[in-house]
């Protein structure tokens, strides 16, 4: 399947921006990040414009975002549809680079192409967020109509410390934020037990199968396996924080 048309269309569903990331939490913690001395600034994966919007009115802001729909609903006055793997601008064109929620989505190399041009665009800073030692086994939904398995929000890497620290190479790492939101990672041994059994894998509303693009709109059915499988991943989870956000300013 053509990656890119799939992403495109995966993120022109309305509903996609409900996708539970606690922005309540979240977006305060990012503004609060940005450094003082900023006068330009673009938000890769803009979205509904929300932390453009926060930011200081006198700013060049420019948000960028693949999905139609996100740039026609928010309120950003400068808007570019576009990819983060092939960013029109020119190089040093922006003080700061915001990447929020976004990184965790791209196949490798549209992954590998997007940090080279945030580190081409970015003049000081790049600001980025991403979920933190998440599991991604934990979340994996499987097609009722051709059986891929994929992960519920389409998040295809997980992203630790040492990997932040070394994902720019023309910057450093300057300063770490955690969320208070905590997030479950469970036993390998239950959640194949409760596939397998208990035929229940996770499921919502807005998961769109990357090989068949069907939508699955009914949630599965609770069994007494996967009803037992739930009191005991309560009991075995590990809990970590959700996300992690990161500032990093250029060498």
């Amino acid at each position: 399947m053509n990656k890119l048309p799939f992403y495109r269309n995966f993120y022109e569903q309305t509903g996609i921006r409900k996708e539970n990331v606690n922005s309540e939490e979240r977006v305060p913690i990012t503004l609060e990040m940005v450094p003082l001395e900023v006068k330009s600034c673009l938000d890769l994966g803009c979205g509904d414009g929300t932390i453009l919007d926060k930011l200081d009115a006198q700013w060049f802001k420019v948000g960028l975002d693949i999905s139609y729909n996100a740039l026609f609903n928010n309120k950003v006055e400068r808007k570019v549809l576009a990819c983060s793997s092939m960013l029109p601008f020119r190089s040093n064109s922006y003080d700061l680079v915001i990447c929020t929620e976004v990184l965790e989505h791209l196949p490798s190399e549209q992954f590998e192409f997007s940090i080279n041009e945030i580190q081409r665009v970015a003049k000081k800073n790049i600001l980025v967020s991403v979920p933190f030692q998440e599991d991604l086994n934990r979340k994996q939904a499987c097609c009722p109509n051709c059986g891929f398995i994929f992960h519920i929000h389409m998040h295809l890497r997980s992203f630790n410390p040492s990997q932040l620290n070394t994902m720019f190479t023309n910057f450093f790492p300057k300063h770490y934020r955690f969320s208070k939101t905590l997030e479950k990672s469970y036993p390998a041994w239950l959640l194949e037990v409760r596939r397998k059994y208990g035929r229940r894998w996770e499921w919502d509303e807005n998961a769109l199968c990357p090989q068949c693009g069907h939508e699955n709109n009914h949630p599965p059915r609770r069994t007494p396996i996967s009803v037992l499988t739930s009191i005991l991943a309560d009991i075995f989870a590990k809990k970590h924080p959700k996300w992690i956000a990161v500032i990093y300013e250029k060498k």
